[in-house]
């Protein structure tokens, strides 16, 4: 009877819908298990698929990882924007420190992501095997085979480009400024989640608010928000 179950699961899918399911049965895995989580035969075995099936779709564990990391970003930017669109509403009404604000809150959307799904964080930043370009550099020309949302570098990016546009950073030190903004919550995220797992809600909000204002402050031209 369970043979027949999975059968029928297996005719449902047809060749374009299945490449979609496993990498959602990969997103649901990392979600509790992180990017190691990640396998082809028991992606295949949550969507009830024979590992070849799988195999079809994605040949190497390299391949599936890839696109499950990129749905990952992409989830990961969705829940960022909710953040950002949640914080315009309490902008300041002056152009320049309105956008370090958004830069801030880009930073804050960034590390409470992390905080609050870290197997999909981790999955997202540190889940591709074959890495993640800097944003904004030359060759940062991903292909966006399975999820062209947009993702969480180009947060980043337009964060960047408003504090260009109102004066308060000179576009020769964007490149700088994104390594800056990166290893600040990249490094605060995974602090928080590796070393200082105990902190309380209090003290991992101060410490976000604390390394912001002496990121926003630290670039050319700051002055803190």
């Amino acid at each position: 009877m369970v043979e027949k179950r999975i059968l029928r699961t297996r005719a449902t899918y047809h060749h374009g819908d299945l490449r979609a399911a496993l990498i959602t049965a990969g997103i649901d895995l990392a979600r509790d298990g992180g990017p190691q989580a990640v396998v082809l035969r028991e992606v295949a075995r949550v969507v009830g698929v024979a590992p070849n099936s799988a195999y079809g779709h994605f040949p190497t564990l390299t391949a599936l990882k890839q696109s499950v990391a990129q749905r990952a970003r992409g989830d990961m930017a969705v829940a960022m924007n909710a953040h950002l669109d949640a914080a315009a509403a309490t902008a300041p009404d002056d152009p320049q420190e309105a956008a370090k604000a958004y830069l801030a809150e880009v930073g804050r959307a960034y590390v409470h992501y992390a905080l609050a799904e870290p197997g999909l964080f981790r999955t997202a930043m540190g889940g591709d095997p074959t890495g993640i370009q800097v944003p904004g550099a030359p060759d940062d020309t991903y292909l966006a085979v399975d999820d062209d949302r947009p993702k969480p570098k180009a947060l980043l990016l337009r964060a960047l480009d408003r504090l260009i546009d109102v004066g308060y950073l000179h576009p020769a030190d964007k490149s700088g400024a994104v390594m800056a903004c990166w290893a600040t919550v990249h490094g605060l995220s995974t602090m928080l989640l590796d070393l200082l797992p105990q902190s309380t809600s209090d003290e991992k909000s101060a410490a976000i608010d604390y390394a912001l204002n002496v990121l926003v402050a630290g670039l050319p031209g700051g002055s803190g928000i």
